[in-house]
């Protein structure tokens, strides 16, 4: 599996000069955030953009792939908004380009949309993640038996390899009580989730929904669209709301209300059985597992590039709040957020 996380190697002015050159685009720049790309926000008279210059190891086919879901979300009205990839001068979705260093890297523009990151609301309530977990579900729906060449690539979060991560990375951590929590995890996984694998559905999720790929309108009261759909995966389908419940949770003093509504929300469009439920604490734990784990790593490849560390405190701090809650009163606070006990 790809192991890179080495951002594309373009100056502010070649970045300027791909976007002119392939798409039409003449206007000022501003870098984004990324984990393996460049992007990068451009005004010109058309409206706003994001440009962006894919990771040299970034498959084509799974970039095809995400404009065709892109595509197929928006006509599905899926969610409030979607933005589909523009067609460059050439009339392609994507253009390659080659970096001085003589890697090859794809490069594409999605229109900008307009929204507030999840991130920069302060203490979100419980009808936000009601309405987040209802958007997840209607995506999941729509993608339910959706099968597109290139969705099949390494990924270092694909839940179903979390095993084989954290053997590779968690020799990193140089803190004995953080391992000593993955490890109890990693056991919770092995018999809650692997133990019942064939029991759970598997679907094509997007796999990301972290803090700033969430966003909402002005007032907070809804979601407006899903971005970056980078990580998007055919795993099984409770991995969808583990991974936002768990973004969901951190930098909270009182962890579970968030999740149980954001639960609550998905539950009511697509409900979930009664193993998959029972999944949902063990899928958590390792999502976190994964974040500090692969976030060692990509700290030890990219050191200058602090947005990989984002959310790192915060996961270290909720994998140990949540090791102090038993399975089993975690296990029944989630079937009562669906209603079930």
């Amino acid at each position: 599996m790809s192991e890179s996380c080495n951002l594309p190697d373009f100056d502010l002015a070649q970045v300027a000069r791909i976007a002119r050159e392939h798409f039409g685009l003449d206007g000022p720049l501003r870098a984004l955030d990324g984990e393996r790309d460049l992007n990068y926000l451009i005004e010109d008279a058309r409206g706003r953009f994001v440009f962006k210059i894919a990771n040299a190891q970034e498959s084509i086919p799974f970039l095809q792939c995400q404009h065709r879901v892109l595509r197929w979300l928006a006509e599905a009205d899926a969610l409030p908004r979607v933005a589909t990839a523009l067609r460059s001068v050439s009339g392609h979705s994507i253009e390659r380009v080659r970096s001085a260093r003589g890697d090859e890297h794809a490069c594409r523009v999605l229109p900008f949309i307009d929204g507030i990151p999840l991130a920069e609301i302060d203490a979100p309530g419980p009808a936000l993640y009601a309405d987040l977990g209802a958007c997840l579900a209607r995506l999941d729906r729509a993608l339910e038996g959706i099968d597109y060449p290139g969705l099949a690539r390494p990924l270092l979060w694909k839940m179903d390899d979390a095993p084989e991560v954290l053997a590779r990375y968690k020799p990193l951590l140089a803190d004995d009580a953080a391992r000593a929590r993955i490890e109890r995890a990693e056991a919770g996984f092995a018999e809650r989730v692997l133990g019942r694998a064939s029991q759970l559905r598997r679907n094509v999720i997007h796999n990301d929904a972290n803090r700033g790929n969430v966003l909402v309108d002005a007032d907070a009261s809804r979601v407006v669209s899903l971005i970056d759909f980078g990580d998007m995966v055919e795993s099984w389908l409770a991995v969808e709301p583990a991974v936002a419940m768990t973004y969901a949770m951190l930098g909270r003093a009182d962890p579970l209300p968030p999740a149980e509504a954001l639960l609550r929300g998905y539950y009511e469009v697509l409900p979930l059985s009664a193993d998959e439920i029972a999944a949902l604490p063990d899928l958590i734990a390792m999502r976190l597992c994964l974040s500090v784990c692969i976030c060692a790593h990509q700290k030890r490849l990219e050191p200058d590039n602090e947005y990989l560390a984002v959310d790192e405190a915060d996961c270290r701090a909720l994998l140990e709040s949540l090791g102090e809650i038993e399975y089993d009163a975690f296990h029944a606070r989630l079937r009562a957020a669906c209603g079930l006990d």
